[in-house]
């Protein structure tokens, strides 16, 4: 079977089952699509090595990978980068069975996906070198679109690719650069989709906490910043952006230590008798944060309560 880094990096190229469960029937049917993928894809670059239209999904930024890989060190994670099938099946197991260990691994996929590339539609006829072809998520030398439920261009292009190649149709006439140019256009419309789908479910969430809010909930720390950090919100699944200057403190102060970076918050005292309360902010700190509209149309920001507030 295929291994793919799938939902831990949201890069997974099968079809998404986010509202069924995923059975066994459901998974064999995926992985039959993803050798379909790959079968037509060989075909194709067979036949027209030149006008073959492809994906290919490249590995990691290096630097960043390193970064992340010394950060897990540090921080007791024994996660295993070998390969996009061995780091999504660390993920699925690092975590255990506590309630927090979905936003444990959530927060860690949130931080492996920074260093993930996009995957890409191409022409084999302007890439030279052939190990430029692979699919890193999936660990494959050649991938394709051809079992979409949507017809997109890109899988239109692969069916005529395919059909030519039985001889059931004549051979494409187009140039390697025209379809380069179409596998271009392709990526962009996907990254368009992707960034309206992102602002759709903003503008969404964002009403609902004009019209419902303010809402409560527990919150994860995510990312840790200069001057802010970002959280995932445990009840919403969303994240969201704290600021330390929108806070009650007395003052704050940021450093890393290895590479695991940590905000020290210097909270002023609610009576004048009380002392200042510190409190260390670091990746999957846990916090009680309060959702409300900003008084700006479809806009919503995050404030974290104090430490000790009832809740």
């Amino acid at each position: 079977m295929v291994s793919s880094l799938g939902c831990a990096t949201g890069f997974s190229e099968a079809p998404k089952q986010a509202v069924f469960p995923q059975n066994r029937v459901l998974r064999l049917v995926e992985e039959f699509m993803l050798l379909a993928n790959m079968a037509v894809a060989h075909q194709i670059y067979r036949s027209f090595p030149e006008q073959a239209l492809l994906r290919r999904h490249p590995p990691p930024h290096t630097k960043l990978l390193n970064d992340l890989m010394e950060f897990c060190d540090q921080v007791g994670l024994d996660i295993d980068f070998s390969s996009a099938g061995a780091l999504h099946k660390s993920l699925n197991e690092t975590f255990g069975a506590d309630k927090y260990s979905e936003a444990r691994k959530e927060v860690l996929t949130n931080m492996f996906s920074r260093p993930m590339q996009m995957a890409l539609y191409f022409c084999t006829g302007v890439l030279e070198d052939e190990t430029l072809f692979r699919h890193y998520a999936l660990n494959v030398p050649f991938y394709t679109h051809f079992t979409s439920p949507i017809r997109r261009y890109a899988d239109v292009v692969v069916h005529r690719l395919l059909s030519a190649s039985l001889g059931t149709s004549p051979p494409i006439k187009m140039e390697k650069d025209a379809i380069q140019l179409q596998a271009d256009h392709c990526n962009d419309r996907k990254m368009a989709s992707k960034r309206v789908q992102e602002l759709s479910a903003d503008l969404f969430f964002a009403i609902f906490v004009r019209e419902c809010g303010p809402l409560e909930s527990e919150a994860m720390v995510m990312g840790v910043l200069n001057e802010a950090f970002d959280v995932l919100v445990l009840k919403f699944g969303v994240q969201k952006r704290i600021y330390c200057n929108a806070l009650p403190l007395l003052g704050f102060q940021f450093q890393k230590v290895g590479r695991k970076p940590e905000l020290t918050l210097m909270w002023e005292p609610e009576r004048p008798e009380q002392e200042a309360v510190s409190q260390v902010i670091t990746i999957f700190t846990l916090v009680d944060v309060v959702l409300k509209s900003d008084g700006v149309p479809l806009k919503y920001s995050a404030v974290m309560k104090r430490p000790g507030s009832e809740k």
